[in-house]
Formats: structure tokens, sequence, C-alpha cells
């Protein structure tokens, strides 16, 4: 009885140890004290999941080889980076993010990884109600002559980014015959009302780009008229695309309320690629631009220069490949941009197979994740963003359930071979 209840009780603490990381994954507002320990507790909750773990895990990393390769060139980037201390400092937080990401594959189903995340979303969207209405100094602030919410976190465009991916969470569950339906769409009018409250455009997108890949749900649960559907799908989508390409600049500026270069992210772009081409191989360094003369030429000739400079949030590229490029190069956008296309497959593979909704969800955070790093902050090798903890469990759980489905198709040919007997 004592065993049971202290296995429980392991178990609780297990539990709440990774909601507690997956929380703290964004940027939330904390005093400074509390940020650092929770950095540094953070890091011994990570070696302990991943010990207690440890052969399973070490089994696991070794299913998405591409992957680790890449995050190997970013610790090795301390080697050729143009601030050595900086990037050392950070390569040991990217290893942290990793290895968590991969405990989570290793540890969790996707059932429970969704429900684990429904845990997060909720306790978010809470605490981000109760700091713009009980303390809004603390939960709102002025961007743009405009009061945004921001609720627990750094900035107006962090918690409208996080509450499309809560909505897009609770979406799934709306779906998912495991999980109550009517929590479900509490959450997605929550998260919404926090997005729309946030004023930021990205997480209605992220929320909207959602809904629509939807109907792509029904086309993997057909059968029978599975090729025929998905053709029409592509079809449909390659009009659309065609139309938005058209009407890019009536979307843009009506729509989103941006000039048509993206409030001057174009040639921010631009800018960074051109410094990049200057060290095109391996790039400056893993989180390494930003913090030597080489940004300046940037900075002093396109609208970064107006902000304010804070050491402890370096400026970044608002796109997560472009980010990717100046630190790692060719080298480096070519392995993640190998490995997503990799995994991409093996989710669509597995999704055509098994057409549950936990596997759609995979298929459409991938989609998520293209988007959020088009024109937003890097989420890509990110040290404080869930979406990369999740991109590296999506790699290595679909590796797993590849895995699993060749077993099972093994097992059921010895099997019939057999009966043939």
């Amino acid at each position: 009885m004592k065993h049971q209840l202290f296995g429980r009780l392991v178990q609780t603490l297990e539990v709440a140890s990774v909601i507690l990381l997956l929380l703290f994954a964004e940027t939330v507002v904390v005093p400074d004290f509390v940020r650092s320990a929770i950095n540094v507790l953070s890091y011994g909750i990570v070696i302990v999941l991943v010990a207690s773990q440890w052969k399973r895990v070490a089994y696991v990393a070794t299913t998405n080889k591409t992957l680790l390769c890449l995050v190997a060139v970013g610790v090795c980037s301390v080697f050729w980076s143009e601030s050595p201390p900086d990037t050392a400092e950070q390569v040991r937080a990217l290893v942290r993010s990793t290895l968590f990401g991969i405990y989570l594959a290793t540890r969790y189903t996707l059932r429970q990884q969704i429900r684990l995340l429904s845990w997060v979303g909720g306790i978010s969207i809470v605490s981000c109600l109760i700091a713009g209405f009980a303390a809004p100094s603390y939960g709102t602030h002025i961007v743009n002559d405009l009061v945004s919410w921001r609720g627990i976190y750094a900035h107006k465009q962090h918690m409208g980014r996080f509450m499309g991916f809560v909505a897009s969470i609770f979406l799934i569950n709306v779906f998912n015959k495991h999980s109550n339906r009517w929590i479900a769409l509490v959450g997605i009018f929550f998260s919404l009302i926090l997005v729309r409250l946030s004023t930021s455009k990205t997480g209605l997108i992220v929320f909207l780009f959602s809904v629509s890949l939807l109907p792509l749900y029904k086309i993997a649960k057909q059968k029978k008229y599975r090729a025929f559907i998905l053709i029409i799908a592509l079809l449909i989508l390659s009009t659309l695309a065609t139309l938005i390409l058209v009407n890019i600049e009536t979307i843009v500026v009506d729509f989103l309320g941006k000039d048509i270069e993206f409030n001057g992210r174009t040639p921010l772009w631009t800018l960074i690629i051109d410094k990049g081409l200057e060290r095109p191989l391996t790039g400056y360094g893993y989180n390494a631009f930003w913090t030597t003369d080489a940004c300046y030429s940037v900075i002093n000739n396109t609208w970064l220069r107006y902000e304010e400079w804070d050491p402890k949030k370096p400026f970044q590229a608002h796109n997560g490949f472009v980010d990717l490029f100046v630190q790692l190069g060719f080298v480096g956008l070519l392995l993640f941009t190998f490995d997503f296309f990799k995994v991409l497959y093996k989710v669509v593979k597995v999704l055509f197979i098994t057409r549950t909704i936990e596997t759609f969800w995979m298929f459409l955070f991938l989609g998520l994740y293209l988007v959020v790093n088009s024109s937003e902050v890097i989420t890509i090798m990110a040290t404080n963003s869930i979406f990369w903890i999740l991109y590296v469990s999506i790699a290595f759980s679909s590796s797993l359930q590849i895995k699993q489905i060749r077993k099972n198709q093994l097992m059921t040919s010895s099997s019939q071979v057999k009966l043939a007997l």
C-alpha cells in the first residue's frame, strides 16, 4: 500500500514538473530572482526526468539522427562563433530543451501529450485573465499607442501567438472522443477572447489556419476515396494560394493592418541575409549574430534603431528561417529543412494508417510551425519557446510510431504465414 502511494506521489510530481516546464518554456514575466531560480531548477528537473528513463531516451534519440546532427552543429558552433561566451551559454539551454522534447516523446503517448498541453493552456488562460483584470499594470502594456493585453507574458505577440496555439489544442479536443467537448469549447472561447485583447493578428491567423486544415482530417479518414479527395483538396488549396497571391496587398494592408513589407520586415530580412552571405557555410554561431558588431549595420539601417536595446533580450529577425541561416549558415538551414520534410512525411504516413485525431494534431502543429516561423519570433532551435520542444517531441514521436507500425505489420505477416502452414 505504501509502495503504491509513493508511486502515485512520484507520478504526480513528475506530471507537475512537466507542466511547470512547459508553462515556463515561453517568456513569462516574473521577477529576475524568480526567473533565475526557475532556470536553475529546470536544468535539475530535466536531468532527473531524463535519468529516470535514460535507456529508453537514449534509444529514442537514435530514431532521428538528422535532428541530432542539427543540434550538434549548434553545440559545435561555439568553436567558430563570433561571440563564444553567448553561444556557450545558449547552447546549454538548447540541449536542455531538446532533451526535454525527447523525454516527452519517450514518456508520453500523443494523447497524453495533448492532455498535458491542455492543462498548460488552461493554466495559462486563467493566469492571463487574472493578470489582465486584477493587475492591469502587469498584464497590459501600451504598443503603438494602444493598450494591449500581454497577460503573464513579456509581450502581446507572445500571448497572442500562444493563445492561438492553445485554441488549436482545444480545437483538437473537440474532435477527440476521449476529451470533454464542453471544456474544450470553453477553452477555445477564452483563448480567442485573449487573442482579441492582445490585438495580435498572429494568434488569430494561427487559429484560422488550424480550422482551415480540419477538412484534411476528414480526408485522412476516408479510406476508399482518399486519393481522389486528396487531389481535389490540393486543387482547391492551389486555387486559394493563387487567389491569396493575387490579392496579397489587399490582405496584408486591409486585413492584417500592416504595410506590404510586413511593417518593414522585408528590408530587415534582406539586410540580414546579406550579412549571412558573408559567412554562408556555418554562420556567426548559435545565438551569436545579434551580440556582435556585425548586427549594427542591420540595426542602423532598419526600424530596429528605434527599438529599446535590452542585453537580456537581443534583437531577432522576426523570421525563424532567416535567423537560423545567419546563426548556422546553409549547413544548419539545410539540415533543418531536410529534417522537417522527413518528419512531415512520417506524420502523413502515420496519419493515413492510423487516422487518429492525435496523429492529425502532429500534422496540424507542423503547419503552424511553418506559419509562426515565417514572420514571427524565432522558434527553430529556440531556448525560450514551447514550439521547439514540441517540434522535437513530434519528430521523435512520429519515428516511434513508424517503428511500431512496421513491427505490427511484421507480426501480422508472421501470423498469416503460420496460419497458412
